[in-house]
């Protein structure tokens, strides 16, 4: 059953990502969670899977990505990072601190997505902090929380980045996050639990290129009002599944 279900999810996420540049990794996540798998075998499953989603889409619109967003972006990821995988070693994955950090992030985002765009944003769109704090903020969380991507996605949406900008440079991000996630947690994880996640992880990540793809050609009959009327609608889906389910249901759960 789980080598039906999890490909199709990963089809239909990716479609959605390759539409909207979010969205999707968020949803394969709880698709993932919903099977029963344990959190130290899903975060390395999701991270391979959403690193071939981000680098497919990174090639999709491979010349609108905005490179100095992502060196940005990259100064706060490296320390960021370390920051993460020292946490993770000498803490372990705090799996009680969770439903708080979910609560955190998901007034972040809910607050982000509310807000009005400022009028000058296209005239001044960037300060010297924004990328790289974000950058640090998102590598410290990625081995916690796990899809990063609704952690991101509101700064992007106060910058002028619209339609296939944005989800080329977002992607990239990403991809960035993903990558140094992979190695850590494999280190983590025993032969067996690789060998059980291999298959099911492959075939996901197969299925994510052509969603990608078919996300791309639903891109191009959207304006760019509509992008970013979908896309706020997306930020404050996000941002409520977040507050209210992973982080105010959890805790409420677990007490």
């Amino acid at each position: 059953m789980i080598y039906i279900f999890l490909p199709i999810a990963a089809l239909l996420t990716s479609i959605l990502s390759g539409m909207l540049g979010m969205g999707g990794g968020m949803l394969l996540l709880a698709a993932l969670f919903s099977c029963g798998m344990p959190h130290a075998e899903v975060i390395p499953a999701h991270a391979a899977v959403q690193l071939v989603s981000n680098s497919t889409r990174t090639l999709a619109f491979w010349r609108q990505v905005d490179w100095r967003t992502v060196r940005r972006f990259l100064l706060g990821v490296l320390p960021g990072g370390l920051l993460g995988v020292l946490v993770m070693v000498v803490l372990g994955r705090p799996e009680g601190s969770q439903p708080i950090l979910k609560i955190i992030i998901g007034v972040y985002i809910l607050t982000m997505a509310a807000l009005p765009t400022r009028r000058d944003a296209r005239v001044r769109p960037f300060t010297w902090w924004d990328f790289p704090l974000l950058g640090l903020a998102a590598g410290t969380a990625a081995f916690t929380v796990g899809a990063i991507g609704p952690l991101i996605a509101p700064l992007f949406a106060r910058r002028d980045f619209v339609k296939e900008r944005l989800i080329a440079t977002k992607a990239v991000c990403q991809a960035l996050l993903h990558l140094a996630k992979i190695p850590v947690f494999l280190a983590l994880l025993t032969f067996d639990d690789l060998a059980a996640l291999g298959l099911v992880t492959m075939i996901m990540a197969i299925v994510v290129v052509p969603g990608t793809l078919i996300g791309k050609r639903f891109l191009r009959r959207l304006s760019a009002r509509g992008f970013v009327s979908l896309y706020r609608i997306a930020l404050l889906v996000a941002g409520a599944k977040v507050l209210l389910l992973d982080g105010v249901w959890a805790a409420l759960r677990a007490t």
